[in-house]
């Protein structure tokens, strides 16, 4: 049986006490939404991700982290993207 739960403030992390020990539980997902884009031509690979409501793009090649634009959060409990499309030809 359970004795006690306790939630952390700043992070999704919530914890549960019972009779045999402890369980602590993460609400969100640890792998952000990505894309990868492969290299062709004279353009360098790149990894589209989804980090802090941005959609960001990470050039291997050059370490450069660029936020891309900005994405409203949908109501919900968990309103994270959980999977990103990317079509090149468009």
């Amino acid at each position: 049986r359970f004795w006690i739960l306790g939630v952390h403030q700043e992070s999704s992390l919530m914890a549960a006490g019972h009779d045999s020990g402890m369980i602590v539980f993460k609400l969100e997902r640890e792998r952000p939404a990505y894309t990868i884009n492969d290299a062709s031509g004279n353009a360098a690979a790149q990894v589209l991700y989804v980090k802090d409501r941005y959609l960001r793009m990470f050039e291997p090649a050059s370490a450069r982290d660029i936020p891309l634009l900005s994405i409203r959060r949908a109501t919900g409990t968990n309103s994270a993207p959980k999977a990103l499309a990317y079509n090149e030809a468009e």
